[in-house]
Parts: structure tokens; C-alpha cells; sequence
């Protein structure tokens, strides 16, 4: 009886360790359109390390530590309508956001030319920097994503943590 009381405490508490490592830490996520094409292929299996950033509440847009932000390239995670999304960091607060309309829509942040549409250059255009407590997030396929371009810059509270493994 002891042996059998023993191993039901080990198996317990090797799910309850195996459970707040996948709430806090590190989880399994799919990848299922081809917004971030080719960097992550939809159908592939990605790692989310939650703790890249700091000690999110999980289901609050919230961190109850933050020793980082996201940097201008990291492929962050974080909700929209429902469900994780996948995109990479273009700019962080601060950075300008230089926009044109000559041949075609776009704007220039970190050094980089990404396309828009009428709408979202008539969206976004009379935003001269990224605002503070928020990045600016691209799908690496842009014709196929809808991102910051489309629903506005994404708070950092926000994010849930950043691709660790691809």
C-alpha cells in the first residue's frame, strides 16, 4: 500500500511540474498560415518561451516581473481575437516611422521599406514614431499577414513571450 501511495505522489507531482512548466515556461505551439512564410512554414511546430520577457499572469496582458521588452527582429507571440499569433518585432517605441505614397504605399521603420494598402497608410500615417508600451509587428510574408499594419501596434503587456525554437 505505501509503495502503491508513493508512486500515485511521484506521478502527481511529475504532472503538476510538467503542467506549470507549459503555464509559465515553455509550450508547443502550430503554425497555421503562411503569415511568417519562410521563415515558419505552416503545419510546423514552434517553441514559445514565455519567460523571454518576464513572468507573464497567464490570461491577463499583464507581467508580474519584466526584466526585457521585445527587441526590433525577435519573433514574438502574443493574443489576438482568441488566439496566439506569430509575427516579428519591425520597431519598438520610440522609432520614427517615415511614410510615403510615391509609387505605391509604404513606410520605413528600423531601415526597412514594408508595404500597405491605401487603408492602412490612411490608418497609420499620422503616427510619426511607434508609440511608447508598444512594437510594431510584421508577418515576414507581408502580402499573406494580418498585423500591425491591419489592427495597430501591439502593446507589450501584451506579448506572451517569444519563438525559442523553430
Amino acid at each position: 500500500m505505501d509503495r502503491t501511495r508513493s508512486n500515485a505522489a511521484l506521478f502527481l507531482s511529475v504532472v503538476l511540474l510538467a503542467l506549470a512548466v507549459k503555464v509559465f515556461v515553455l509550450d508547443v505551439l502550430y503554425v497555421s498560415g503562411p503569415s511568417m512564410l519562410p521563415t515558419l512554414r505552416p503545419g510546423s511546430f514552434v517553441v514559445h518561451w514565455k519567460l523571454a520577457y518576464g513572468i507573464p499572469i497567464p490570461l491577463k496582458n499583464k507581467y508580474l516581473v519584466r526584466w526585457s521588452s521585445p527587441t526590433e527582429g525577435d519573433v514574438i507571440i502574443y493574443p489576438w481575437l482568441g488566439r496566439h499569433v506569430i509575427k516579428r518585432c519591425r520597431a519598438v517605441a520610440g522609432e520614427p516611422l517615415e511614410y510615403s505614397n510615391a509609387a505605391g504605399y509604404r513606410v520605413r521603420v528600423a531601415g526597412r521599406d514594408i508595404e500597405l494598402t491605401e487603408e492602412q497608410y490612411q490608418k497609420m500615417s499620422g503616427t510619426p514614431a511607434v508609440p511608447g508600451g508598444t512594437v510594431f509587428a510584421v508577418g515576414d510574408n507581408p502580402a499573406a499577414s494580418r498585423d500591425s499594419r491591419d489592427y495597430g501596434f501591439v502593446s507589450v503587456d501584451s506579448v506572451r513571450g517569444k519563438v525559442l525554437w523553430k
